[in-house]
């Protein structure tokens, strides 16, 4: 969210507002801050607390109602009237867009991102409530931006939108480049979700690989839930010398460590559009990835390597062939910055808003 807004705001004024309960604070707090020509402005409220789920279900939406249209309010009284409101995902913003429509006559447009339509994933499918609210909302809303053709395919399928326009993810290119470090390692950035990312997959293939390149390290940058999982399965087959667990890291320490790659990887079971692909292309660093959702649309033989699902023999065959390869890393970073800069973004951003506002 912050990202786009900060690439819209390079040709519009930009407010941010987020609401969120927390269940640490007994009163409202708001936090509004001003950076990089946006005001953000942040409402926390106590979480509710309700022994009848019906009734607590009922309070938590008009609370979030309310408190939206506060921070609305908060918003004009310094001088901030938006022209159209731009909701990052369907759920659970989309309906502030769809009850401002409504109340203010102000149109929406709502990004989405949410593996959860895709058919590999089945949340959407598998959630009553959502499939009931959901439609009416992406329905009113003037454009869907959904961040890969296969995202926006999955969406018309479930009957979600009935104007789109594809809008990428969005990375700044400023703070991922090329360096000319000494390459020693593949890289892994990801959330420790083994179901989605098959991190243990990774680690299988990477023990067969190391075989015959003892020399090359695995980094692992991320955390999550399954990081217990995880370091068992590196300590079962005895990899703790070879495979490196970095946490969640800075920007600047994941330029360092995508300037010491051969390539990164992602294995995982389903994917939308990550960022750590375009962050790793902004590097110039080729990427080795399963062929899953919008992923097949900007990894090609010039920036990378596709597999199938699951296959761990591919996966090993793929870390052989990137070493041998000779990658173009200008090439590489030329079609990030053309494709998922600031200044690329933000146009088709602005194109999208002057089109609806001038109607």
């Amino acid at each position: 969210m912050r990202r786009h807004a900060e690439a819209a705001a390079l040709f519009n004024s930009v407010s941010v507002l987020y609401v969120e309960s927390d269940d640490t604070i007994k009163k409202t707090k708001v936090n509004i801050t001003n950076s990089n020509k946006i005001t953000e402005l942040i409402i926390k409220y106590p979480r509710v607390v309700n022994k009848l789920p019906i009734v607590s279900k009922i309070i938590k939406v008009r609370r979030f109602k309310k408190n939206y249209e506060y921070g609305l309010n908060l918003l004009r009284e310094k001088g901030f009237y938006p022209d159209i409101i731009h909701c990052n995902i369907m759920n659970p913003v989309g309906i502030i867009g769809k009850i401002w429509r409504e109340k203010f006559d102000l149109p929406y447009v709502i990004t989405e991102h949410w593996t959860g339509f895709l058919p590999s994933d089945g949340r959407y499918s598998k959630n009553k409530l959502l499939k009931l609210s959901l439609p009416g909302i992406a329905n009113c809303a003037e454009k869907i931006l959904p961040v890969s053709l296969d995202l926006k395919t999955a969406l018309i399928e479930n009957n979600l939108g009935k104007r789109f326009q594809i809008i990428h993810n969005v990375v700044n290119t400023d703070k991922f480049f090329p360096k000319n470090s000494a390459k020693n390692r593949f890289l892994v950035v990801a959330d420790l979700d083994n179901n989605q990312k098959n991190i243990t997959g990774i680690i299988n293939a990477f023990n067969i690989f190391s075989r015959k390149n003892p020399k090359i390290i695995l980094s692992i940058a991320g955390g999550g839930d399954d990081q217990e999982i995880i370091m068992k399965q590196i300590t079962k087959m005895n990899l703790l010398d070879k495979i490196k667990l970095h946490g969640r890291v800075s920007p600047e320490k994941l330029n360092n460590l995508l300037g010491q790659s051969h390539a990164s990887i992602l294995f995982s079971n389903y994917e939308n559009l990550p960022c750590v692909i375009i962050e790793a292309f902004a590097a110039g660093v080729p990427f080795i990835s399963t062929k899953v959702g919008g992923v097949e649309e900007i990894i090609n033989k010039e920036r990378g390597i596709l597999i199938p699902i699951q296959d761990e023999k591919e996966l090993v065959e793929a870390m052989k062939q990137v070493l041998i390869t000779k990658w173009d890393k200008k090439a590489i970073r030329d079609y990030a910055i053309n494709s998922f800069s600031y200044q690329k973004i933000g146009e088709e951003l602005n194109s999208v808003y002057a089109e609806i506002i001038d109607k």
